[in-house]
């Protein structure tokens, strides 16, 4: 992905150069949710962990966003996307790592091995993938 498509997936196709809001970006996409296994969220009081992921197919992007507000690391599965054997998921930002590697340019982001991502106590976790 291009950090020309990165930026095109925040832009309103009906006003050139403006930037929309994250909620008229969702308002678009489909969205699924997700806790540590995929399709099935926690949404107990006692809860810690959430994840999500957003296809936003006009701009053929997925996110997954992975909130872990519990002490200790967890095992979230990643959902899987058709690339012809390969895994396309990249690493934007992961808040437990140190800067500079905690939020990373697009264009950089390091791709991320199998179907899994640990992520670390109290931390936030965006992924990023082309369909």
């Amino acid at each position: 992905m291009t950090e020309l498509n990165a930026q095109r997936a925040l832009r309103d196709p009906d006003s050139e150069g403006q930037r929309v809001s994250l909620t008229q970006l969702l308002r678009g996409a489909n969205l699924s949710w997700h806790g540590v296994k995929l399709s099935q969220p926690d949404w107990g009081e006692s809860s810690h962990s959430i994840a999500f992921t957003v296809e936003v197919r006009r701009e053929k992007l997925l996110f997954h966003l992975i909130l872990n507000a519990y002490w200790e690391p967890l095992d979230f599965e990643l959902p899987r996307v058709d690339k012809a054997g390969e895994n396309p998921w990249r690493r934007w930002i992961d808040t437990a790592l140190n800067s500079p590697n905690d939020i990373v340019p697009w264009e950089t982001a390091a791709s991320v091995p199998g179907y899994a991502y640990r992520a670390e106590a109290r931390s936030v976790v965006m992924l990023f993938a082309g369909l």
